[in-house]
């Protein structure tokens, strides 16, 4: 029975690695029909992050988006000086610089949401309302105890 689980988790690990493929060659795909040459997949995805979450720390962008925070502080570098994002010191902590879009960041980040919309309605072919409701509680509870388990700020 033991190695019947393992499997399973195996599988709905493979599962969950091969959407977030998926996801990330739609990203690819949503540069190259815009036309967007002059920042990488890995910026836009920060843009995209930003526009869905309004701010974030450093820190969270880096766990959220599974890198390094000095690779992630080279790439808010560069978005900042292509003024597309701005880093502003935090109200509840002075030392600590919070991350958020500019207007023209955001009309960047805004290229992707026709891609957004295609996959939501790609998603409700496959699932129903209540279905994806449930996924993404029960995604929720495993980012939340795998942040819990490496003490991530997600």
């Amino acid at each position: 029975m033991e190695n019947k689980n393992i499997k399973d988790n195996i599988d709905i690990g493979l599962e969950i690695g091969l959407t977030a493929s998926a996801y990330r060659a739609a990203g690819i795909k949503v540069l190259k029909v815009n036309k967007i040459d002059d920042i990488t997949r890995e910026q836009f995805g920060i843009l995209i992050l930003l526009s869905i979450t309004g701010g974030l720390y450093q820190t969270q962008i880096a766990n959220m988006l599974g890198k390094d925070r000095p690779n992630i502080t080279r790439m808010i570098d560069i978005l900042e000086k292509k003024g597309l994002i701005r880093r502003e010191k935090d109200e509840n902590n002075r030392r600590i610089l919070k991350v958020y879009l500019t207007d023209e960041g955001f009309k960047k980040a805004e290229l992707a949401r026709p891609l957004k919309e295609r996959i939501d309605k790609i998603q409700s072919k496959a699932l129903t309302q209540e279905e994806v409701q449930v996924l993404g509680k029960l995604l929720k509870k495993v980012r939340n105890s795998i942040a819990k388990e490496y003490n991530l700020e997600i």
